[in-house]
């Protein structure tokens, strides 16, 4: 993106400032104090504002649920983690009246040592709730009293909002939209899978950009926060300016003006300075990751070091409680989350990493040769505490800090099937998934030892072919033009079935195929969130296909033979076949 001097250099000329909705829409999710800033700020600099009219219906459109979804976030905190944690007392509750069964020594002084330290846990939670809640107020009041829209309402009135597309034009972007998206030209061909004109809705905003750039023959400055690569050139994910072809486009209009890509973070700290305000707290929290993710580039060095002396630690034989080496290693570390404070002119980060190591897991027995027995997955943390002085370029790291979350063994089939997540995941979700696939395994194993399939094919077919038989007797009726016999035969017919398909409802023969039918939905609910995985499809479609033929025997759990319903059925045919009789 453009630095500070470009930026001042296109402010002392001829130019507008463009918002995008995604702009207007993360106020909402910024607390509130530094949402009131960026307004303040904006308003300062409010005639140079233009708001494309296509930018100005996403808005209006998506406002409402936005800003109740993070009024919803601030009023439920603290609520959920005091659920959360009447949950966990309640589970240990439960284990330790399983214990005492047992009579194992000292279990009441257990359950009232774990009792102590969950009181200390609710007590930092309501220490939190009271310590923010002026904080936590503020949001909710700005987002009741809803500033953003107050501040759009006044762009509104002022005239910084665009014209309404008309028809004929928007059918001839319409038609124009669909040969770019065809031809993946930008912008906004990552939008293609949206329904109607929605998908188009990225190209109105750059035609209104490029058409109000010509109309007052002026530089323009997007301020965008949708960073696909539709709108934006990137160096790998970071954002550099807009897209080559939407450039050349721009210039065939406006040959001697230009245009340039700001997102919202890097904007404020530009407009901050410009007015005067300093590094506020506000525009250092908004680009706080931008920020820490080029200090911690010089720490790199330091962070591994710090990371392979806390792995000297882990005694794997104890943690795995299995005798296995561990062979090559694969660490790699990303940032979780990051938050500023500043005091005075010194400004410091809190940052927590999310840190993966990987490691061949090797098996040796005397004598035998040493083979691959899976992966190691260890998911650590790291608590890193920078300071820098306001507006110096040296950083000083204060405290760096490692520590488990969990680890792993994951056997070689498992990892077969997670192991493309190796360096795209952190180890805390390759671990997850894994202990998804082992329960899969576990399930299917049990399902080929229970599940009598060719018995459960056989009742499919035998439904399927009375069924038929049953709408082959229907049909002649759906004709017949006396709608009085029409509903006497279809009231006779659903009692008919009624009371053949009741007293067959607790049938044993169908229980235990219920049973098995059940098993494999269980196994299908733990497959669902892997089924993106191509060793996995295979088995999602037969899930899918039984639990779909469980949901069409389970009213008609008789036994295999269908008798008494196949007698009840053939009475239905006669009192059917009746209604051919023209009299």
């Amino acid at each position: 993106m453009i630095n500070i001097e470009k930026y001042q250099e296109i402010r002392s000329s001829g130019h507008i400032i463009i918002l995008d909705t995604n702009v207007l829409l993360e106020l909402y999710r910024q607390p509130a104090n530094i949402s009131l800033d960026v307004i303040s700020a904006l308003k300062k600099i409010q005639n140079n504002i233009y708001v494309p009219r296509q930018v100005y219906d996403e808005y209006l459109k998506n406002y409402h649920k936005t800003c109740g979804d993070e009024k919803r976030k601030y009023k439920k905190v603290t609520k959920e983690l005091s659920d959360s944690l009447k949950t966990l007392q309640d589970d240990i509750a439960k284990k330790i009246g399983e214990y005492r069964k047992h009579n194992y020594t000292d279990i009441s002084k257990l359950q009232n040592d774990l009792n102590e330290k969950i009181k200390d846990i609710q007590n930092i939670i309501t220490s939190f709730e009271k310590s923010h809640h002026e904080e936590i107020q503020l949001n909710i009041d700005f987002l009741e009293n809803d500033k953003v829209k107050e501040f759009i309402d006044l762009l509104h009135n002022e005239g910084n909002i665009g014209k309404k597309i008309p028809f004929s034009k928007k059918l001839l972007l319409l038609q124009e939209g669909q040969i770019r998206y065809d031809n993946l030209i930008p912008p906004g061909f990552r939008d293609s899978a949206k329904a109607g004109e929605a998908k188009y809705g990225d190209l109105f905003v750059w035609k209104d950009i490029v058409t109000i750039a010509k109309e007052k023959n002026t530089n323009i400055i997007f301020v965008c926060n949708d960073t696909k690569e539709d709108w934006w050139e990137k160096n790998k994910d970071t954002p550099i300016d807009l897209r080559q072809e939407l450039n050349e486009e721009f210039k065939e209009t406006n040959p001697s003006l230009s245009i340039h890509f700001l997102t919202l973070d890097k904007f404020f700290s530009y407009l901050s300075e410009e007015l005067k305000l300093g590094k506020s707290k506000s525009a250092l929290q908004l680009s706080a990751l931008d920020d820490i993710e080029s200090i911690l580039d010089n720490y790199e060095d330091e962070i591994y070091h710090s990371i392979g002396e806390y792995l000297i630690t882990i005694n794997v034989y104890e943690e795995l409680d299995e005798e296995l080496e561990t062979g090559d290693e694969n660490i790699y570390w990303s940032i979780a989350d990051v938050s500023v404070d500043k005091e005075n002119k010194n400004i410091i980060y809190y940052v927590n990493l999310d840190i993966s190591v990987l490691a061949d897991l090797i098996h040796q027995e005397v004598d035998d040769s040493p083979y691959i027995a899976g992966k190691i997955a260890l998911a650590l943390i790291g608590h890193i505490k920078v300071s820098m002085e306001e507006y110096s370029k040296i950083s000083e790291i204060k405290t760096l800090d490692v520590e488990k979350i969990d680890i792993l063994h994951i056997e070689p089939e498992a990892w077969s099937i997670v192991k493309h997540m190796e360096n795209q995941n952190t180890c805390k979700d390759i671990i997850a998934a894994s202990k998804n696939v082992t329960k899969i395994q576990e399930n299917i194993e049990q399902l080929d030892n229970t599940v009598d399939m060719n018995g459960l094919k056989q009742a499919l077919q035998q439904y399927a072919t009375l069924y038929e038989g049953l709408a082959q007797s229907i049909k002649p009726i759906q004709t017949n033009g006396a709608f009085a016999e029409l509903t006497k035969q279809t009231a006779a017919t659903q009692k008919a079935l009624s009371a053949a398909i009741m007293p067959l409802q607790a049938n044993s023969a169908f229980s235990e195929l219920a049973k098995q039918v059940s098993l494999y939905q269980s196994a299908f609910s733990a497959i669902k969130p892997l089924q993106a995985n191509g060793a996995f499809s295979e088995l999602a479609k037969q899930a899918s296909l039984y639990q779909s033929a469980f949901s069409a025997i389970k009213p008609l759990q008789a036994n295999g033979a269908f008798s008494e319903l196949t007698k009840q059925f053939s009475v239905n045919k006669k009192m059917n076949e009746s209604t051919d009789n023209p009299e």
